[in-house]
């Protein structure tokens, strides 16, 4: 069971995330109840949305679409039933290309659904009397890791994202291992339809340890799989994460080199914005102590070193605990080679964050 406190967020600055007290309350969003809900993962199964149980000689039928993106769409094709078939109306509007219908039970066929496709598909008699014949709401889910491919030891973000929020579902991240529910290396923030996991230090196992639930008055409706791969070395990523400035967060700075060869100097950058210079927080020389140039920043007594000397391959440390302020771009240079970079967005609390897991 997760164990939450009130999280309260204050204004921000350009470099970091301003989040509102609704990120953690999650703003609702009133809904019909007899309303058929479906949920789908981007690119994911197909959703056939059935026809009418039953239709009347000469009815005139139309399949409407109300996109969770709140752009106006509306009628998307309409069928006259003349005897026993169903006619396309010459004005019947346009399907997108994922979507068809089959002209025997005028069931709608979503291929492959993406993201911008979910919304509320009513299908409406509208001859010879106007009534709701079939109603649908589905709900597009997505989830994505940064970086998919992580360096063992570094951190990473996972999110997961649904199409609508109403007002008795939640979004939760859990680990699909009970026994790893007290874990101590994660943290969850959210902001409007999305929420965020933090790990950090990730293991091998880390990779497909984690879940995304949604949930409607505790019970499950949906589970999606966060998984990400986790390897010894990398070469020239960049991925964005994200931080709450809490007296426990903390962000691990992973840089290794490639195939075993060693490397005479490394060096940790850091910029608060993409357009400013580059300032060395942290530098070393193989075989020589590591120095802490924190001169110009605000990283005074929060930046920590694995080790004391650069053995040639491993330029690893870390900010304990991450302030507001900590956000930017981060680079780690072997020799002159740009291994890694990380955008960090930050979030700022005026109170203790929640706890899960």
């Amino acid at each position: 069971m997760y164990k939450m406190r009130p999280r309260f967020l204050c204004n921000s600055l350009p470099a970091g995330l301003m989040l509102g007290f609704f990120v953690f309350l999650l703003r609702p969003v009133s809904t019909q109840k007899n309303r058929n809900r479906m949920y789908f993962l981007d690119n994911g199964d197909n959703i056939v949305l059935n026809g009418p149980d039953n239709a009347e000689k000469d009815t005139v039928v139309a399949w409407e679409w109300k996109p969770h993106s709140g752009k106006e769409i509306g009628k998307l094709t309409t069928f006259r039933r003349t005897g026993n078939s169903w006619i396309k109306e010459k004005t019947a509007g346009n399907l997108y290309p994922e979507m068809k219908v089959n002209t025997s039970t005028l069931a709608l066929t979503i291929d492959k659904p993406t993201f911008k496709l979910a919304g509320i598909f009513t299908l409406t008699q509208t001859e010879p009397r106007k009534q709701i014949l079939k109603q649908y709401e589905i709900f597009g889910m997505k989830v994505e890791a940064s970086p998919r491919r992580a360096q063992l030891g570094s951190d990473v973000t996972l999110s997961c994202t649904i199409s609508r929020l109403s007002d008795t579902v939640s979004l939760h991240w859990r680990p699909m291992d009970s026994s790893q529910q007290n874990r101590s290396n994660s943290d969850q923030i959210r902001l409007d339809n999305t929420v965020y996991l933090m790990v950090q230090h990730v293991t091998v196992k880390d990779g497909k340890l984690y879940v995304c639930e949604v949930r409607e008055n505790g019970n499950i409706l949906h589970t999606s799989n966060g998984d990400f791969t986790v390897n010894t070395n990398l070469h020239d990523g960049r991925y964005t994460l994200y931080r709450s400035s809490t007296g426990h967060s903390e962000l691990h700075l992973v840089c290794s080199g490639s195939y075993g060869r060693g490397y005479s100097r490394a060096k940790w950058t850091w910029s608060p914005h993409h357009l400013e210079p580059q300032k060395v927080i942290a530098s070393a020389d193989r075989s020589q102590p590591i120095i802490i140039n924190v001169n110009g920043t605000n990283f005074v007594n929060r930046l920590v070193t694995s080790g004391k000397l650069f053995d040639g391959k491993d330029f690893n440390v870390r900010i304990v605990p991450v302030v507001f302020q900590d956000a930017g771009v981060y680079a780690c240079y072997l020799e002159q080679n740009l291994f890694l970079t990380i955008d960090l967005i930050t979030v700022k609390d005026t109170a203790q964050t929640a706890e899960y897991f």
